[in-house]
């Protein structure tokens, strides 16, 4: 059930130190035993995070669900069964866009967006660059590190949501709705939908754990495959895929908060998982970006190995 997956209550971060100790403990168990959890008192407003879900909403019903259902995929998966080509586990059923927002922002790449809904989403944009800072330093400290050396390792950082939308499909059982993968980046911030499910994490080696419609404000993070690098091991990034459901139609929107392209990754100095050096290191996080691009859905051990091996301990200078 969706109710084990760890909560985390911020607002013990500013209690007295008791409070702010228990909280760094909860946030490190769940860091290093799950990869993933939710947040409350993350100091997103929650009225601008429901601005941000109608404007997703009403921009998918203007601009996006007539396309994609006019796709060739959707027609396929129309045809009777006998009749479709589609190959299950080789497509995604989403439909999706990027905005970068930092360091260089392209929104005036979607001219349908006006003005006013542009400053509302650079709102909620600082409001989640301060969230990340904020989990960004407590992660170090729990590992031992000075508080700022992942959000200094990551300088200027690059900042980026994918908005997508998994509407109805009329055959969920030939597709996912996105494939199982890990995420390349660091800090992964999801503001998803509240009525639709069908994110699902692995936890370990025990199995698929359903991430359940958002309740109240919550915001759902998850970790990506630089802070185990840079973490040697001690926490992991964890694969998650989405469902493709037959009714309905579910909301994601995930802010990524990762290293800039020439930020340099390593295992921290004082990392002392034994598997820290099975962890490539140092390179350029935009070398790992771009060889990831082409091994998303593939092994994730692969990955490291096979990049280990590419780049091993050296930066390429182009």
């Amino acid at each position: 059930m969706d109710m084990e997956i760890p909560v985390i209550d911020l607002q013990g971060l500013t209690g007295d130190a008791s409070q702010r100790s228990q909280t760094m403990a909860r946030l490190h168990e769940a860091c290093k035993d799950w990869g993933f959890f939710w947040v409350d008192s993350h100091g997103v407003d929650a009225a601008l995070m429901e601005e941000v879900k109608r404007f997703v909403y009403a921009h998918y019903d203007e601009h996006l669900k007539d396309r994609f259902y006019a796709s060739d995929l959707a027609k396929d998966l129309q045809l009777p069964a006998e009749e479709s080509k589609t190959v299950s586990g080789e497509v995604d059923w989403e439909t999706a866009y990027f905005i970068r927002h930092r360091p260089a922002n392209n929104v005036a790449d979607f001219p349908e967006i006006p003005p006013a809904t542009r400053e509302m989403l650079d709102a909620y944009i600082g409001q989640m660059v301060s969230l990340a800072e904020l989990l960004a330093e407590c992660m170090s400290l729990n590992l031992g590190l000075d508080g700022g050396l992942v959000r200094d390792t990551f300088t200027p950082p690059f900042v980026g949501t994918k908005v997508a939308m998994y509407p109805a499909c009329p055959r969920p059982d030939l597709v996912w709705g996105l494939r199982a993968h890990t995420d390349a980046g660091g800090i992964i911030l999801l503001l998803q939908d509240d009525v639709v499910g069908g994110l699902e994490f692995f936890r370990g080696d025990r199995e698929w754990v359903p991430v359940g419609p958002t309740k109240g404000s919550r915001i759902f993070v998850n970790i990506g495959d630089q802070l185990e690098v840079m973490s040697g091991g001690a926490y992991r990034s964890v694969l998650h895929r989405v469902a493709a459901v037959a009714e309905g139609r579910r909301l994601s929107v995930a802010t990524f908060y990762n290293p800039g392209a020439d930020a340099v990754v390593a295992p921290a100095a004082t990392a002392r998982q034994p598997a820290a050096q099975l962890y490539p290191g140092p390179y350029r996080f935009g070398d790992y970006l771009d060889y990831y691009q082409g091994t998303k859905f593939a092994d994730k051990a692969a990955r490291f190995q096979a990049f280990k091996e590419l780049f091993g301990s050296r930066i390429r200078h182009d």
